[in-house]
This record gives C-alpha cells, sequence and structure tokens, in this order.
C-alpha cells in the first residue's frame, strides 16, 4: 500500500468498522430489526477485505466488539463477532480469490451452522437447556395460538382437547429450538449471499457466474447424515438416551429441509426438461400445490436419493 493509499484505507476501515457497530446495536436494541440487521452485518467487513485487506478486518471486528462488550450482553456481542462479523471475511476472502458461486454460498452456509451448533453447545455445557422456551417465547406462542382460536381454528374442538393440542405444539416446538436456529443461521447466511453478490454486481466487481439452482447437488456421501439422524434417534428411544433422542430428532429436522431444497432443485430441472405445452405443466404444479403433503413428502424423497443415483447426471460431487 502506498503513502497516499493509506489514508483513504484508514477512512474506509472507519467507515466499515462503524456501519458494523451500528447495524449490531441496531439489531440488539431494536429487535424488529434484527433480521434485517442479521443479514446486512456481514456486509461491511466483507467489503472491508475486498476493498483493504483481511487484516483490517479482524482490526476492525475487534474495535467494533469492544464497543459491543461495553454496551450489550457479552453472549449477544460474540453472535455478532463470531457468527456475522466473521462470516463476512469468510464471503470476503471467498469472493476476493473467485471461488465458484455454489462454493461460496455452501462454505457461508456450513459455517453459519457449525458456528449456531457451537453456539448451541456452549450453551449447553454453560448449564442451559437448549429444549425450553423462554417466557418471551411461550407468550408469544400463546398470542398466536389465542389468535388462531379467534380466527375459528378451533370450532367444535373440546376445551380439554385444545389444551392437549396447545401442549403437543409447544413440546413439538420446544425440541426442535437447536435444529430451527441452526436452519435459521444457514439461511440467513444464504440471504447475505444473494444480497452481498447484487451489492458487489452494482459496484462492478467480477463475480464468478451464477449459481443456477437446478444444477445444485449434494455429494454421495451426505447419505450419512440421515443415518445418523435415525441411529441417534432410535438407540435414544430405545434406551431412553434423551439428549440423542433429541440430537437424532433436530438432525432430522435440519435435513428435512435441506432434502426439500434438494427435491425443489431436481423437481425444476425435469420440469423444464420435459417438453409437454404449458398447460399440462400448469395442471402438473396445482394438483401439486392441492395435494401439498404428498408433494413434500415426494420432494423429500427426490432429494434423498438424488445423491445416490445422480438422476441429472451431474459431475460427481468431491
Amino acid at each position: 500500500m502506498t503513502t497516499g493509499e493509506k489514508p483513504r484505507a484508514l477512512s474506509e476501515w472507519a467507515f466499515f468498522t462503524s456501519m458494523f457497530a451500528i447495524a449490531g446495536l441496531a439489531g440488539v436494541y431494536l429487535p424488529p430489526l434484527y433480521f434485517v440487521t442479521a443479514m446486512l452485518l456481514p456486509l461491511p467487513a466483507m467489503l472491508t477485505v475486498l476493498k483493504i485487506d483481511a487484516r483490517y478486518a479482524l482490526l476492525g471486528l475487534a474495535a467494533a466488539g469492544l464497543v459491543f462488550f461495553i454496551l450489550m450482553p457479552p453472549t449477544a456481542a460474540s453472535i455478532l463477532i463470531f457468527q456475522y462479523g466473521l462470516l463476512g471475511v469468510l464471503y470476503g476472502l471467498l469472493f476476493k480469490n473467485r471461488i465458484s458461486s455454489g462454493k461460496t454460498l455452501a462454505t457461508g452456509m456450513l459455517y453459519a451452522g457449525v458456528s449456531a451448533f457451537l453456539y448451541l453447545v456452549l450453551n449447553y455445557f454453560a448449564g442451559n437447556n437448549l429444549f425450553v422456551l423462554g417466557e418471551e417465547g411461550r407468550i408469544a406462542f400463546e398470542q398466536s395460538m389465542a389468535a388462531y382460536r379467534d380466527m375459528g381454528a378451533y370450532n367444535g374442538i373440546p376445551s380439554e382437547l385444545e389444551g392437549e393440542i396447545s401442549e403437543s405444539l409447544i413440546s413439538a416446538l420446544e425440541l426442535l429450538i437447536p435444529g430451527q436456529y441452526i436452519v435459521n443461521s444457514a439461511a440467513l447466511a444464504a440471504l447475505t449471499y444473494f444480497f452481498a453478490r447484487a451489492c458487489l454486481a452494482r459496484l462492478k466487481y467480477f463475480l464468478a457466474p451464477g449459481l443456477a439452482f437446478t444444477m445444485i447437488s449434494l455429494p454421495w456421501y451426505s447419505i450419512w447424515g440421515p443415518i445418523a439422524g435415525l441411529a441417534l434417534t432410535l438407540a435414544g428411544d430405545n434406551f431412553s438416551w434423551l439428549l440423542a433422542a433429541k440430537t437424532g430428532k433436530n438432525i432430522l429436522f435440519i435435513l428435512f429441509w435441506l432434502y426439500i431444497v434438494m427435491g425443489l432443485s431436481v423437481a425444476s430441472y425435469f420440469f423444464r426438461r420435459v417438453n409437454v405445452v404449458w398447460p399440462v405443466k400448469l395442471v402438473f404444479l396445482i394438483f401439486a400445490l392441492a395435494y401439498l403433503p404428498f408433494s413434500m413428502v415426494a420432494l423429500i424423497l427426490l432429494g434423498l436419493v438424488d445423491p445416490l443415483v445422480n438422476f441429472r447426471r451431474l459431475p460427481p460431487q468431491t
């Protein structure tokens, strides 16, 4: 970096660092904005990597981290730095090194999922119960149930049965809290990737070719995921290992969404390739939406079997 470039780099570093700090504080102290800020938080670190250097980005995260640890609880500050800030640094390095779109997206989602998992593990060893809704969560759930009741969703159902339904739903929701957290983190990382790519395109930054949804696939060894989930679930239920059973069910919950997406990719590929008139395709779509439970099962099976069969004859994943 030349002498004339240093002041510009320092001003850009200060700007991006302040943007990261402001967005983080807004997300914590203005809860309605949390989703938007969580999606945008990695961008300042990413742009610092692209316009200056990764070392400046890490220094910016450290500076913003000091502000966070002073003004908010340590847990919230750690999430902002490690789950969102470092994701931005990772995306910046991947974009800077011209890594393919598929690998960039997969790496970002994998990092988000792993960091969310590590956060849950640390909470577990800290003595926190991962499978219990907080007071705010229960209040929000009860308000939702009351809204459904007012809409007539429970008409004709005895009051005692209504209570059992509510308790069953709460139990299912609490059981899947870790899986929901990991899925939400990975989905946010994906949204961040697409938003970052759109921003870089407007900035005329060189980008690798876009990702074709109909061409995404999983490697063959991904089949060990559902095997592990089923094994933990069955072992936990049969031998009363509650943690193993709950872990297995959360693995299957995460894979449920993954295989839905993969099944949609396979179905979309053949939907485009099959040479029939559009009215026939429209009728097929109507039937698929009308029988949604059957359609979802079919998509899950497509996503599960495709890594082994390779319906689309794509190049093997390594």
